[in-house]
């Protein structure tokens, strides 16, 4: 290979690579600003300013271009959720847990589990969307799961922690699912989630009485 061919395959690996990365993107936008029943091929590659051809190119099917996106939020977590949930240790032992089930919920609370949202609710009758948002799940909690035990240490492996920590986020999930389909303002799912949360507060006493 030529001192002039590798440059040039290099530039358009990163072209391919940002191309995807912007198609990744308008996806979420398109779920998350859209909804479900909005959403194509057609529609993301109209976000994204891309042409069929080169969004066929990267994803050939609807489903893939799916499965792309939920790998994608996976990371996007992986990355975010430590740092959101470092902050915690930084206030005062009291009310941390309210503090961390309020970090908790910013983070559902982003474009991006938004557009998950839209995807739970889009996955009646497909199996295949189904399955894919089962294993993002999966990966989402376990990602979740890595951070929570990095941030509270030994207190994750008492009995009955894991069960906590997946309750409240099924109780989060299930709240912003009912807020979007009953169409709930901000102030409502707000007040919704500030009198969930001091019922959530009581099942991590025994873990952290300090933090109540």
């Amino acid at each position: 290979m030529s001192e002039q061919t590798e440059p040039r395959r290099r530039r358009v690996q990163q072209r391919a690579l940002d191309t995807r990365d912007l198609l990744l993107d308008a996806t979420v936008r398109v779920l998350a600003e859209q909804g479900y029943a909005q959403f194509s091929t057609l529609a993301v590659g109209e976000a994204a300013g891309v042409t069929r051809g080169r969004l066929v190119h990267h994803f050939p099917t609807k489903l893939a271009l799916v499965e792309a996106t939920l790998q994608h939020l996976v990371a996007r977590y992986r990355e975010r959720v430590p740092l959101r949930l470092g902050l915690i240790t930084e206030g005062p032992a009291e009310g941390r847990i309210a503090r961390a089930l309020d970090t908790l919920w910013s983070l559902k609370r982003s474009r991006e589990y938004t557009a998950c949202l839209e995807l739970i609710a889009g996955a009646r009758g497909d199996d295949e969307l189904r399955d894919a948002l089962r294993e993002f799940e999966r990966d989402l909690n376990a990602a979740l799961d890595d951070a929570v035990h990095g941030l509270v240490g030994a207190i994750a492996d008492r009995p009955g922690f894991d069960a906590a920590l997946m309750t409240t986020i099924s109780a989060m999930r299930g709240l912003l699912l009912t807020a979007r389909a009953l169409g709930l303002s901000e102030g409502d799912l707000e007040g919704e989630w500030s009198r969930m949360r001091e019922r959530l507060v009581l099942i991590f006493e025994e873990y952290d009485p300090a933090g109540v």
